[in-house]
């Protein structure tokens, strides 16, 4: 019994290994936002939902940061609020359905 599932084990691992490199794919960093996209029931099922989430998270943490922003570093204060409260604002409100980036990702 000890050998029999010794063996199927060293099987598994075997198959494992010479399966794996097979799901791999060379797939580069400019290919990967070449026609990308989402499907839509997805898109507004889960990627808007998270997305509204993320604006409202970004929204609380803007009041403690954006404060710390303007007592440090003043002229960073707008892209602070962008990268909080803007960016994910427009991922969630300005793009298409199923579309990955905002139509205009600019203020």
């Amino acid at each position: 019994m000890r050998n029999t599932a010794r063996n199927l084990l060293a099987g598994l691992a075997l198959i494992g290994v010479l399966v794996a490199p097979l799901a791999a794919s060379a797939v580069t960093y400019e290919d990967s936002f070449t026609n990308c996209n989402y499907p839509k029931t997805f898109d507004l099922m889960v990627m808007r939902p998270v997305s509204l989430a993320t604006t409202g998270f970004g929204a609380l943490l803007w009041v403690p940061l954006g404060a710390m922003a303007l007592l440090m570093v003043p002229e960073d204060f707008p892209e602070v609020t962008d990268n909080l409260i803007g960016k994910p604002a427009r991922f969630t409100f300005k793009r298409r359905l199923g579309e990955c980036q905002a139509i205009d990702l600019s203020l």
